[in-house]
């Protein structure tokens, strides 16, 4: 028992640094701060969890943070694949107005009804609307995780390392969120949650540290040079050669393709492009399109999405509508006018 309690509340205080961490760590990303922001929301329900699990005479105001926290779980899953599918560099309004609706209802709810003198409140309603909250999220996070992984849900080796970690989370996130609500009637106890929790965390530190760059700091690097000249000559190569027409086309691909090592043209799209990698190479293709709609009247919107590089005609059309703000067809309706 003392080792399993270790354990949990090594998970506990890990993440909870960890979350701080990641909050903190890059201002510019707010992928980043919604992962922390789960990261401590979990951190504190299922600290709330380990204390209660082993001294039922915990102070009920441990309570009471441990179930708010509750609250913020799925909505900040649900930001940060949202984030993560958008390639969010900055919170957006509506994003904010519901992080501070979630923020606002549970100080009302605190200060109205304080778990010390309201328990029977709390494990009467306002935790099945928190648990309800939970899952509902969760089910939204999970639509994003899914249309990012399912080009490689039945291939887990072809996972880029980025996807992996998502496929990591996503499942720790739902199994986490099961066996709360599964122990929430009886089925299961909390602290098989505070276990999945500690060892997908200790899993995941394991690969990040063994990847030795999740935690170097840019500001350590020295800035590119002659960075635009490079990312001129990057774009022309693009332009002759046409890398991106591979729909399997990864950054150690195009690195070594512009004889540029990963690290270099990690930073030169993050830094003098701006938008990084992925963005990159959609514009590109985007680009590339919009070409082909306009020279191949015999190929379908759909082949032309494959021409390009696009892997499915559905994340050609998403991502060729947020770039030009049309869709294909109404690009080539238009086209087809102006000449």
């Amino acid at each position: 028992m003392p080792l399993l309690f270790l354990l949990c509340s090594l998970g506990v205080i890990n993440g909870l640094l960890i979350g701080v961490f990641l909050i903190f760590r890059n201002p510019n990303k707010i992928v980043n701060a919604y992962l922390g922001g789960l990261l401590l929301s979990l951190s504190l329900r299922i600290g709330k969890s380990v204390f209660y699990y082993f001294d039922n005479n915990v102070d009920l105001l441990i309570l009471q943070i441990g179930l708010s926290a509750c609250a913020f779980i799925g909505p900040f899953f649900y930001l940060y694949t949202k984030a993560l599918y958008r390639q969010y560099r900055k919170i957006n309004t509506a994003d904010f107005v519901l992080l501070m609706i979630l923020l606002t209802s549970v100080l009302i709810v605190g200060i109205i009804y304080p778990y010390r003198t309201n328990p029977d409140v709390w494990n009467g309603f306002i935790i099945y609307v928190i648990y309800a909250v939970w899952a509902i999220f969760t089910l939204f996070g999970l639509y994003y995780s899914i249309k990012m992984l399912k080009s490689v849900l039945l291939r887990p080796a072809a996972m880029s390392k980025s996807e992996q970690h998502l496929a990591i989370v996503t499942i720790a996130v739902l199994f986490i969120n099961l066996t709360y609500q599964m122990a929430l009637y009886g089925f299961f106890t909390y602290l098989w949650g505070a276990l999945i929790f500690s060892f997908t965390l200790y899993f995941l530190l394991g690969r990040i540290l063994l990847s030795s760059k999740f935690f170097s700091f840019k500001s350590a690097d020295q800035p590119l040079e002659n960075a635009s000249k490079i990312l001129e000559e990057l774009n022309t190569l693009m332009d002759s050669q046409k890398p991106y027409t591979n729909q399997k086309l990864k950054l150690d691909d195009l690195a070594s393709l512009a004889g540029l090592n990963r690290h270099t043209l990690s930073r030169l799209l993050n830094e003098e492009y701006k938008y990084g990698f992925a963005q990159y190479i959609k514009e590109f293709r985007v680009k590339e399109a919009k070409q082909l709609i306009q020279t191949r009247n015999e190929l379908s919107l759909e082949g032309i999405g494959f021409e390009a590089g696009f892997s499915s005609k559905s994340s050609f059309f998403e991502t060729f509508k947020k770039i030009t703000n049309a869709t294909p067809s109404e690009f080539k309706k238009a086209s087809q006018v102006s000449v």
